[in-house]
């Protein structure tokens, strides 16, 4: 089986924003025809051709753009999830299983390309077995966005104006951070798991920050790094603990950091902005999350055994329905008809957080080539 492009989710550092659900009247959004039709709008707009309703200053930054070339191609594509997109790539898939319909389908990937080896990308995204759409809008509510800044502007208001979105950056809690890094030591420590914190998680990186610091002279931040072997025994301490089932881990950094350093996580001028192990990056406005690595049918005596997804998937797949989850949030950001319904900020693996996993393994055959252009076909 030739290689397959890594799944677009990987190996990318994306801004975050939260996209109220976007309206397009009684013609689906989640066409072929619909979604040629915004590709090429937005390359007129990205090459100056129509500036109509742009609002930024494009004379500001038409030298940045010129930089990046001549933009060659502008493309929206659906984009479904791992198997999804392991059966668009392969020859062996039958013809049905290829086909990727806008009910299946977790987005719309925008992709650009410019002549000088330049190749920027946005997501559109939602769960599609959880999120709902009114009438005449379709709920894409995580938008992550790999662009530099004149590009990124232009695209996000040509969301606003398109289909009259409110777009704006999604800004995740401190707690929101522990909790994913929480959701991980779940799933690998579970009984079953074939794969180790050593192996997944690694060196852990934690950035405590002092937002409220008045002089930029002042300690803004501290890097606290923390082997693999020393996070196994914060999770092992940490679970002896009372009341610290769900977050473990942090409780035993909370009353290590009170001891030895006389910080206090609960402090309101103190703050965990950014958590970088090898698994995930995540900050408040950013994140990168690596191909997690599939099951191996060598690990089981009877491969009949083999669970559908691993642990590192597990936790990807949780990870991703809690970002749906954060970026759907509430009031003007959800029609009327979708506010009664709850808001967890928690990750959950609801929704599609538990779907088939074992085609991803061939999904990851790219990763060390991430950065290569994929065919169009």
């Amino acid at each position: 089986m030739a290689d397959i492009p890594i799944y677009p989710l990987y190996h990318q550092t994306y801004r975050l924003y939260r996209v109220s659900p976007l309206h397009h009247g009684d013609a689906s959004l989640l066409n072929e025809r619909a979604l040629r039709t915004h590709a090429k709008r937005l390359k007129e707009q990205l090459k100056g051709d129509n500036v109509r309703g742009v609002e930024i200053d494009l004379a500001a930054a038409e030298g940045a753009l010129a930089n990046l070339g001549t933009l060659e191609l502008c493309d929206w594509e659906l984009v479904g999830d791992e198997d999804a997109w392991i059966d668009r790539y392969n020859p062996e898939a039958s013809q049905v299983s290829s086909v990727l319909t806008p009910e299946r389908a977790r987005g719309v990937e925008v992709t650009l390309d410019y002549d000088q080896a330049h190749t920027y990308s946005a997501m559109l995204l939602r769960d599609p077995e959880a999120t709902k759409s009114p009438e005449g809008f379709t709920s894409l509510p995580l938008l992550m966005v790999k662009m530099p800044a004149p590009v990124r502007e232009i695209f996000l208001n040509y969301l606003r104006t398109s289909f009259d979105a409110h777009v704006a950056p999604l800004r995740l809690a401190p707690t929101f951070l522990t909790n994913t890094l929480e959701t991980y030591f779940k799933h690998l420590t579970a009984a079953g798991s074939t794969q180790s914190i050593r192996d997944q998680i690694r060196q852990l990186q934690i950035q405590l920050a002092f937002p409220s610091t008045p002089s930029p002279s002042l300690l803004r931040h501290i890097d606290i790094n923390i082997s693999s072997a020393d996070v196994a025994t914060f999770l092992k301490r940490g679970r002896n603990l009372p009341d610290s089932n769900t977050s473990p881990f942090t409780a035993a950094l909370r009353i290590y950091l009170q001891k030895h350093l006389a910080l206090a996580l609960s402090h309101p001028k103190v703050s965990i902005s950014k958590i970088q192990c090898h698994s995930f990056v995540i900050q408040s406005d950013k994140i990168k999350i690596t191909a997690p690595e599939a099951l191996s049918e060598t690990s089981f005596s009877d491969a009949s055994q083999v669970p559908d997804s691993s642990a590192g998937q597990l936790a990807v797949q949780e990870l991703y329905a809690s970002l749906v989850k954060e970026a759907t949030g509430s009031g003007k950001f959800l029609h009327e008809s979708m506010l009664g319904e709850s808001r967890d900020s928690t990750p959950s693996s609801t929704g599609s957080g538990v779907r088939r996993g074992r085609k991803r393994a061939v999904s990851t055959t790219a990763a060390g080539n991430a950065k290569t252009k994929r065919s169009r076909g």
